[in-house]
């Protein structure tokens, strides 16, 4: 990939300013559940190259698939250790002594397991065996393995004006718009970085399909829709024809179960109908993603309807009845067209989806756009120009063009602390990169300054800025 040199600018200046500062070691800033680990872990967020805890090189020749059954996490798997090419099953528990706390050692279900992979470890060594008592391979997974922003932050600086806006408003608006924009560049950089681990992990369809289904859980659901697109890879789904697709994927997502047709209105129990149909017959096979310790975690608090996750379901059916469309503009920088991705995108449409907004909900009485300007925004922003950008650079001059159509809370208190009532915040935030960079130095600064912005070093550095 061509390396975009504003974002190194931005980066150099990033690190100048918090030269000197005291460093932590990285770790993860809150507990994180076992699904979780294995979503950053089987999209090759922490990379496909690692050393056994007994020193050995090990890589990642192939992730497998997510086990929906008895039996280790991931199947199918192959790993070199030291230049021998092994097959089998990869097993990845929160902590090592998770293997002999769910009796792994003792069943012969996890005698393939070829790798097995923990966050934490007692510090007195621990061997993996399995029922044969042979030693299993075993990886210590760290939190700076993964790359920069893979946990996106969910704290808040304080709505309030902060001490940068002074020597911002003394600076020409030229200037401010050239921070702004190196700003953006490494945030699209971080973004791609991320995005081509995952590709290097699963393969390009099967990245831009995660992806995509990721932009559709907006800021709540993101995290169960990338695991059911693990869970129900593109390779597999695919092979399926459209009824059988949308059961699994309903089914899956646990949303069949929870509703009982009798509270729902004739046409939606005829949906339903057709559903479980075919979900009867796939059920039996991935019986444990239904248990509840495996069952995916909505978040359907406070979400407006048109952003409800059932709805948004429909929309990932919809895309993949059109896959070739979506993905072939994708697939090639060199065949890009932004304009025939939206269009493609704009005309998706589904005979239910298009008039409810949920499983429960009445018929609307006109009909909804399934993806809008404002969702394709958001691909464009977070899929289509991260993965793009840096293998045909030019393609940069087209996305600083892309206009702003939504904000949200961070953006409206980035504007606000780094420039109060200066009429020039205006002209800073029409473009989307503009509020992706603004979004950048918030997330830097004022979320990484634990002073109230009292001690923040960013404000006397911002005169090094030329």
């Amino acid at each position: 990939m061509t390396p975009l040199p504003l974002a190194d600018r931005y980066s150099r200046f990033r690190d100048a300013v918090f030269s000197g500062v005291a460093e932590t070691l990285p770790g993860f800033a809150e507990p994180m559940t076992e699904m979780e680990l294995q979503s950053l872990w089987f999209s090759g967020s922490f990379g496909c190259e690692f050393t056994t805890t007994d020193g050995k090189a090990v890589r990642i020749a192939d992730f497998g698939v997510w086990n929906s059954g008895a039996g280790p996490d991931f199947n199918g798997c192959a790993i070199v250790i030291d230049g021998q090419t092994l097959r089998g099953d990869i097993e990845l528990d929160p902590d090592a002594r998770d293997w002999e706390r769910h009796a792994h050692g003792a069943n012969e279900n996890f005698n393939r397991v070829i790798l097995h992979l923990f966050l934490h470890a007692p510090e007195e060594r621990f061997y993996t065996r399995n029922s044969a008592h042979h030693a299993v391979p075993q990886v210590l997974l760290q939190a700076g393995m993964l790359p920069e922003g893979i946990k996106p932050k969910s704290n808040l600086a304080q709505a309030r004006l902060g001490r940068c806006a002074v020597p911002l408003r003394d600076m020409g608006s030229s200037q401010v718009q050239s921070i702004i924009e190196s700003a953006a560049q490494h945030r699209l950089e971080l973004k791609s970085k991320r995005l081509h681990r995952s590709v290097a992990a699963q393969g390009r369809e099967q990245a831009i399909y995660q992806a995509l289904a990721q932009t559709l859980g907006y800021r709540k659901n993101q995290q169960p829709f990338a695991i059911l697109s693990q869970r129900l890879p593109l390779k597999k789904i695919t092979q399926l024809d459209a009824a059988k697709r949308e059961a699994w994927l309903f089914g899956v997502s646990g949303f069949l179960e929870s509703v009982r047709s009798d509270d729902t209105e004739p046409a939606t129990r005829n949906y339903l109908r057709e559903l479980w149909s075919e979900w009867w017959k796939l059920r039996s096979g991935v019986e444990r993603w239904l248990d509840d310790r495996q069952l995916l975690r909505w978040k359907l608090n406070a979400i407006r309807p048109g952003n409800h996750p059932q709805r948004r379901l429909g929309a990932l059916a919809a895309m993949l009845r059109s896959w070739s469309s979506i993905v072939t503009p994708l697939a090639d920088a060199t065949r890009w067209s932004q304009a025939a991705w939206r269009e493609s995108l704009l005309a998706l449409t589904h005979d239910f989806w298009a008039s409810h907004y949920t499983l429960l909900s009445e018929t609307a009485e006109r009909p909804v756009a399934l993806i809008g300007e404002t969702r394709v925004q958001e691909m464009l922003a977070n899929v289509a120009y991260p993965l793009l950008v840096p293998e045909r650079t030019r393609l940069w001059a087209e996305y600083l063009e892309l206009p702003a159509l939504l904000d949200n809370q961070k953006v409206r208190r980035a504007v606000l602390r780094l420039f109060g009532e200066d009429p020039r915040s205006r002209d800073f935030t029409k473009k989307l990169h503009q509020q992706q960079g603004l979004l950048q130095i918030y997330e830097d600064f004022c979320l990484e300054d634990g002073s109230a912005c009292a001690g923040c070093p960013f404000p006397e550095r911002l005169k090094e800025w030329s």
